[in-house]
Protein backbone atom coordinates (compact mmCIF):
# COMPACT_ATOMS: atom_id res chain seq x y z
CA UNK A 1 0.00 0.00 0.00
CA UNK A 2 2.90 2.62 1.21
CA UNK A 3 4.74 1.74 -2.47
CA UNK A 4 1.45 2.36 -4.16
CA UNK A 5 0.90 5.45 -2.34
CA UNK A 6 4.50 6.79 -3.12
CA UNK A 7 3.76 5.73 -7.20
CA UNK A 8 0.26 7.84 -7.02
CA UNK A 9 2.49 10.51 -5.47
CA UNK A 10 4.84 10.65 -7.67
CA UNK A 11 3.27 9.96 -11.04
CA UNK A 12 1.06 13.36 -9.96
CA UNK A 13 4.41 15.26 -9.20
CA UNK A 14 5.40 14.28 -12.87
CA UNK A 15 2.13 15.38 -14.23
CA UNK A 16 1.94 18.84 -12.41
CA UNK A 17 5.41 19.37 -13.40
CA UNK A 18 4.62 17.93 -17.39
CA UNK A 19 2.12 20.94 -16.62
CA UNK A 20 4.03 23.47 -15.40
CA UNK A 21 6.75 23.03 -18.64
CA UNK A 22 3.77 23.31 -21.31
CA UNK A 23 3.00 26.18 -19.68
CA UNK A 24 6.11 28.26 -19.63
CA UNK A 25 6.48 26.78 -23.23
CA UNK A 26 3.15 28.47 -24.53
CA UNK A 27 3.48 31.90 -22.34
CA UNK A 28 7.15 31.91 -23.12
CA UNK A 29 7.20 35.47 -24.44
CA UNK A 30 9.71 35.06 -27.35
CA UNK A 31 6.85 31.83 -29.00
CA UNK A 32 4.32 34.55 -27.99
CA UNK A 33 5.83 37.56 -30.62
CA UNK A 34 7.21 34.53 -32.73
CA UNK A 35 3.38 33.76 -33.46
CA UNK A 36 2.19 36.86 -33.22
CA UNK A 37 4.90 38.49 -35.82
CA UNK A 38 3.38 35.67 -38.42
CA UNK A 39 1.32 37.49 -40.69
CA UNK A 40 0.49 37.48 -44.91
CA UNK A 41 -1.07 40.64 -46.67
CA UNK A 42 -3.54 38.84 -48.97
CA UNK A 43 -5.15 35.93 -47.95
CA UNK A 44 -4.58 33.18 -50.21
CA UNK A 45 -8.16 32.45 -51.16
CA UNK A 46 -7.92 35.85 -53.11
CA UNK A 47 -5.23 35.57 -55.24
CA UNK A 48 -7.70 34.41 -58.17
CA UNK A 49 -9.43 37.12 -57.79
CA UNK A 50 -6.53 39.36 -58.58
CA UNK A 51 -6.87 40.89 -62.06
CA UNK A 52 -5.66 44.22 -61.44
CA UNK A 53 -1.91 45.39 -60.33
CA UNK A 54 -0.40 48.91 -60.18
CA UNK A 55 3.57 48.96 -58.71
CA UNK A 56 4.43 52.59 -58.11
CA UNK A 57 8.04 53.43 -56.93
CA UNK A 58 8.36 56.52 -54.12
CA UNK A 59 7.04 59.63 -55.02
CA UNK A 60 5.72 58.34 -58.27
CA UNK A 61 2.07 57.36 -57.71
CA UNK A 62 0.83 58.75 -60.55
CA UNK A 63 2.40 57.03 -63.12
CA UNK A 64 2.63 53.26 -61.68
CA UNK A 65 3.35 50.12 -63.34
CA UNK A 66 -0.27 48.77 -64.30
CA UNK A 67 -0.83 45.14 -65.39
CA UNK A 68 -4.25 43.75 -66.28
CA UNK A 69 -5.71 39.93 -66.33
CA UNK A 70 -6.80 38.50 -69.35
CA UNK A 71 -8.25 35.21 -68.88
CA UNK A 72 -5.42 33.31 -67.35
CA UNK A 73 -3.00 35.38 -69.11
CA UNK A 74 -1.09 39.16 -67.92
CA UNK A 75 -0.87 42.13 -70.12
CA UNK A 76 1.11 45.27 -69.42
CA UNK A 77 -0.60 48.62 -69.82
CA UNK A 78 1.68 50.73 -72.06
CA UNK A 79 0.03 54.03 -73.62
CA UNK A 80 -3.28 52.73 -75.08
CA UNK A 81 -1.86 49.81 -75.86
CA UNK A 82 -1.83 45.98 -73.78
CA UNK A 83 1.17 44.15 -74.36
CA UNK A 84 2.13 41.04 -72.96
CA UNK A 85 4.00 40.69 -69.39
CA UNK A 86 5.53 38.23 -67.57
CA UNK A 87 2.95 35.95 -66.09
CA UNK A 88 5.35 34.00 -64.11
CA UNK A 89 7.01 36.98 -62.57
CA UNK A 90 3.15 38.61 -61.89
CA UNK A 91 2.70 35.12 -59.82
CA UNK A 92 6.11 35.02 -58.26
CA UNK A 93 4.48 38.55 -56.33
CA UNK A 94 1.07 37.05 -55.69
CA UNK A 95 2.52 33.80 -54.27
CA UNK A 96 4.92 36.49 -52.01
CA UNK A 97 2.17 38.52 -50.86
CA UNK A 98 0.17 35.19 -49.64
CA UNK A 99 2.85 33.62 -47.99
CA UNK A 100 3.05 33.74 -44.58
CA UNK A 101 6.67 34.91 -42.55
CA UNK A 102 7.43 37.28 -40.34
CA UNK A 103 6.09 40.96 -40.02
CA UNK A 104 6.39 41.90 -36.65
CA UNK A 105 4.31 44.67 -35.26
CA UNK A 106 6.51 47.81 -34.86
CA UNK A 107 4.08 50.27 -33.72
CA UNK A 108 0.37 51.85 -34.27
CA UNK A 109 0.74 56.05 -34.66
CA UNK A 110 0.28 57.57 -37.58
CA UNK A 111 2.49 60.16 -36.51
CA UNK A 112 5.87 57.65 -37.13
CA UNK A 113 4.53 57.22 -41.03
CA UNK A 114 6.98 59.68 -42.56
CA UNK A 115 9.61 59.06 -40.46
CA UNK A 116 9.98 55.54 -41.40
CA UNK A 117 9.32 56.71 -45.23
CA UNK A 118 5.90 55.07 -45.04
CA UNK A 119 3.84 58.42 -45.79
CA UNK A 120 1.78 58.55 -48.52
CA UNK A 121 2.93 59.15 -51.96
CA UNK A 122 6.85 58.80 -50.52
CA UNK A 123 6.37 55.28 -49.93
CA UNK A 124 6.53 52.45 -52.66
CA UNK A 125 3.46 51.64 -53.41
CA UNK A 126 1.96 47.64 -54.57
CA UNK A 127 -1.98 48.42 -55.20
CA UNK A 128 -4.11 44.92 -55.98
CA UNK A 129 -7.29 45.17 -57.55
CA UNK A 130 -10.19 42.76 -58.02
CA UNK A 131 -13.46 42.55 -59.86
CA UNK A 132 -14.63 45.86 -60.93
CA UNK A 133 -11.89 48.30 -59.31
CA UNK A 134 -12.55 46.84 -55.40
CA UNK A 135 -8.94 46.98 -54.02
CA UNK A 136 -8.02 43.77 -52.03
CA UNK A 137 -4.63 45.07 -51.24
CA UNK A 138 -3.12 48.48 -50.96
CA UNK A 139 0.39 47.72 -49.43
CA UNK A 140 3.05 50.52 -48.54
CA UNK A 141 6.54 50.18 -48.48
CA UNK A 142 8.69 52.40 -46.75
CA UNK A 143 12.65 52.49 -45.62
CA UNK A 144 14.83 50.20 -43.96
CA UNK A 145 15.89 49.64 -40.20
CA UNK A 146 18.58 51.05 -37.99
CA UNK A 147 20.66 47.30 -39.15
CA UNK A 148 19.10 47.70 -42.48
CA UNK A 149 18.19 44.28 -42.52
CA UNK A 150 14.28 44.39 -42.42
CA UNK A 151 11.93 47.03 -44.18
CA UNK A 152 8.77 48.79 -42.73
CA UNK A 153 5.43 48.47 -44.09
CA UNK A 154 1.94 49.25 -43.94
CA UNK A 155 -1.60 48.54 -45.54
CA UNK A 156 -2.86 52.06 -46.66
CA UNK A 157 -5.76 53.77 -44.55
CA UNK A 158 -3.95 51.78 -41.59
CA UNK A 159 -2.08 52.93 -38.79
CA UNK A 160 -0.51 49.60 -37.65
CA UNK A 161 3.42 49.25 -38.75
CA UNK A 162 5.24 46.04 -39.34
CA UNK A 163 8.90 45.00 -40.53
CA UNK A 164 10.06 42.20 -42.30
CA UNK A 165 12.37 40.83 -45.16
CA UNK A 166 12.73 43.20 -47.88
CA UNK A 167 11.13 40.59 -50.40
CA UNK A 168 9.53 43.83 -52.53
CA UNK A 169 12.14 46.10 -53.65
CA UNK A 170 12.95 43.55 -56.67
CA UNK A 171 9.56 44.02 -58.00
CA UNK A 172 9.28 47.76 -57.61
CA UNK A 173 13.10 49.00 -58.36
CA UNK A 174 13.15 47.00 -61.41
CA UNK A 175 13.17 48.33 -64.84
CA UNK A 176 9.53 48.31 -65.95
CA UNK A 177 10.67 45.95 -68.90
CA UNK A 178 11.16 43.60 -66.67
CA UNK A 179 7.68 42.93 -66.38
CA UNK A 180 7.56 42.65 -70.33
CA UNK A 181 7.10 39.25 -72.20
CA UNK A 182 9.68 40.68 -75.29
CA UNK A 183 10.34 37.08 -76.63
CA UNK A 184 9.78 38.06 -80.59
CA UNK A 185 7.85 34.78 -80.77
CA UNK A 186 6.21 34.68 -77.58
CA UNK A 187 4.52 32.21 -75.62
CA UNK A 188 3.63 30.61 -78.82
CA UNK A 189 6.93 28.78 -79.18
CA UNK A 190 8.50 26.22 -77.12
CA UNK A 191 10.23 24.37 -80.30
CA UNK A 192 12.77 22.14 -80.05
CA UNK A 193 15.77 23.24 -82.64
CA UNK A 194 15.48 19.77 -84.09
CA UNK A 195 12.00 20.83 -86.00
CA UNK A 196 14.18 23.60 -87.66
CA UNK A 197 15.06 22.18 -91.06
CA UNK A 198 15.97 25.31 -92.59
CA UNK A 199 17.24 28.55 -92.08
CA UNK A 200 17.51 31.99 -94.42
CA UNK A 201 19.55 35.14 -93.06
CA UNK A 202 19.13 38.09 -95.03
CA UNK A 203 22.12 40.17 -94.24
CA UNK A 204 21.48 43.74 -92.92
CA UNK A 205 23.08 46.64 -94.88
CA UNK A 206 26.71 46.97 -94.39
CA UNK A 207 26.98 50.04 -92.36
CA UNK A 208 29.69 51.61 -94.30
CA UNK A 209 27.21 51.26 -97.37
CA UNK A 210 29.16 48.24 -99.29
CA UNK A 211 28.07 46.00 -101.31
CA UNK A 212 25.15 43.68 -99.09
CA UNK A 213 25.89 40.08 -98.54
CA UNK A 214 23.97 37.44 -100.51
CA UNK A 215 21.23 35.42 -98.51
CA UNK A 216 22.97 32.48 -95.94
CA UNK A 217 20.97 29.34 -96.43
CA UNK A 218 21.09 26.93 -93.66
CA UNK A 219 20.26 23.66 -94.35
CA UNK A 220 20.33 20.60 -91.66
CA UNK A 221 21.76 17.53 -92.74
CA UNK A 222 21.19 13.94 -90.96
CA UNK A 223 22.69 15.23 -87.24
CA UNK A 224 24.32 18.01 -88.63
CA UNK A 225 24.31 21.27 -90.87
CA UNK A 226 25.03 22.68 -94.38
CA UNK A 227 25.67 26.27 -95.19
CA UNK A 228 26.11 27.47 -98.48
CA UNK A 229 29.41 28.36 -99.29
CA UNK A 230 31.21 26.68 -96.09
CA UNK A 231 33.05 23.33 -96.50
CA UNK A 232 30.56 20.99 -94.71
CA UNK A 233 33.51 19.82 -92.92
CA UNK A 234 34.39 22.80 -91.43
CA UNK A 235 30.84 23.89 -90.27
CA UNK A 236 30.68 24.09 -86.45
CA UNK A 237 27.49 22.19 -86.02
CA UNK A 238 27.03 22.75 -82.50
CA UNK A 239 27.25 26.64 -82.81
CA UNK A 240 24.64 26.52 -85.40
CA UNK A 241 22.81 24.74 -82.39
CA UNK A 242 23.33 27.20 -80.57
CA UNK A 243 22.75 29.93 -82.86
CA UNK A 244 19.03 28.38 -84.16
CA UNK A 245 18.29 28.34 -80.18
CA UNK A 246 19.28 31.83 -80.15
CA UNK A 247 16.80 32.72 -82.66
CA UNK A 248 14.44 31.12 -81.04
CA UNK A 249 14.89 32.48 -77.69
CA UNK A 250 15.38 36.13 -78.81
CA UNK A 251 14.16 39.42 -76.85
CA UNK A 252 13.47 42.60 -77.72
CA UNK A 253 14.70 45.55 -75.94
CA UNK A 254 10.98 47.21 -75.88
CA UNK A 255 7.82 47.72 -76.96
CA UNK A 256 6.89 50.23 -79.27
CA UNK A 257 3.09 51.84 -78.62
CA UNK A 258 1.63 53.12 -81.21
CA UNK A 259 2.94 50.94 -83.94
CA UNK A 260 2.24 47.78 -85.34
CA UNK A 261 3.28 45.08 -87.43
CA UNK A 262 0.47 45.06 -90.20
CA UNK A 263 1.10 49.08 -90.80
CA UNK A 264 5.03 49.05 -89.97
CA UNK A 265 7.36 48.23 -93.08
CA UNK A 266 10.63 46.72 -91.90
CA UNK A 267 12.87 45.28 -94.91
CA UNK A 268 16.58 46.18 -93.87
CA UNK A 269 17.18 42.18 -92.92
CA UNK A 270 15.46 39.35 -92.18
CA UNK A 271 15.16 35.68 -90.84
CA UNK A 272 12.99 32.66 -92.10
CA UNK A 273 13.14 29.35 -90.10
CA UNK A 274 11.14 26.68 -91.98
CA UNK A 275 10.17 23.83 -89.67
CA UNK A 276 9.54 20.18 -90.42
CA UNK A 277 5.30 20.44 -89.66
CA UNK A 278 5.36 22.43 -92.97
CA UNK A 279 5.37 26.36 -91.40
CA UNK A 280 7.65 28.99 -91.28
CA UNK A 281 8.87 31.73 -88.69
CA UNK A 282 10.22 35.21 -89.94
CA UNK A 283 11.53 38.12 -87.92
CA UNK A 284 11.25 41.29 -90.21
CA UNK A 285 14.10 43.69 -88.83
CA UNK A 286 14.43 47.66 -89.98
CA UNK A 287 14.92 50.90 -88.92
CA UNK A 288 12.68 52.88 -87.17
CA UNK A 289 11.94 56.34 -86.33
CA UNK A 290 15.14 57.97 -83.73
CA UNK A 291 17.28 55.40 -86.18
CA UNK A 292 16.86 52.91 -83.86
CA UNK A 293 16.39 49.26 -85.12
CA UNK A 294 13.17 47.67 -84.76
CA UNK A 295 12.03 44.18 -85.25
CA UNK A 296 8.16 42.20 -85.96
CA UNK A 297 7.85 38.58 -86.12
CA UNK A 298 5.50 36.52 -87.35
CA UNK A 299 2.41 35.54 -85.16
CA UNK A 300 2.75 38.66 -83.25
CA UNK A 301 1.61 42.36 -84.39
CA UNK A 302 3.68 44.01 -82.13
CA UNK A 303 6.89 46.10 -83.03
CA UNK A 304 10.08 45.59 -81.13
CA UNK A 305 13.00 47.81 -80.44
CA UNK A 306 16.33 45.52 -80.69
CA UNK A 307 19.66 45.92 -78.85
CA UNK A 308 22.76 45.92 -80.99
CA UNK A 309 23.91 42.90 -78.77
CA UNK A 310 20.57 41.24 -80.52
CA UNK A 311 21.07 42.47 -83.55
CA UNK A 312 24.91 40.88 -83.57
CA UNK A 313 23.62 37.64 -82.72
CA UNK A 314 20.85 37.39 -85.00
CA UNK A 315 23.00 39.01 -87.93
CA UNK A 316 25.92 36.25 -87.61
CA UNK A 317 28.50 35.81 -90.92
CA UNK A 318 29.49 33.06 -92.61
CA UNK A 319 32.89 32.90 -91.08
CA UNK A 320 31.26 32.69 -87.11
CA UNK A 321 29.80 28.97 -87.84
CA UNK A 322 33.41 27.79 -89.10
CA UNK A 323 35.37 25.46 -86.95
Amino acid sequence: MVYKRKLIVLSGLVGLLAIVYLLTIFFDPERINTRNAAFLWLDAKLQDQVDGIEISKAGEWNTPIKLIRRSNNWYALIGEGEFPAKSARVEDLLRTLTIRSAYPVRGSAASSHERLGLAENNASRILLKGGAGLSLLDLLIGGRDAAGQEIYLRKNGQNEVRSGEDKFSVYIDGAETSWYNLRLFGSQLSTDTALVQRLTVFALPPEDGGEQADPMVITRNGGGWTIDGLDNELVDSQRVDNYVRGILDAEGENFVPGLTAASTALSDGRIVLELGNGTSLTINVGTLPEDKKGATASGSNYVYTLADWTLTRLFRDRSYFSK
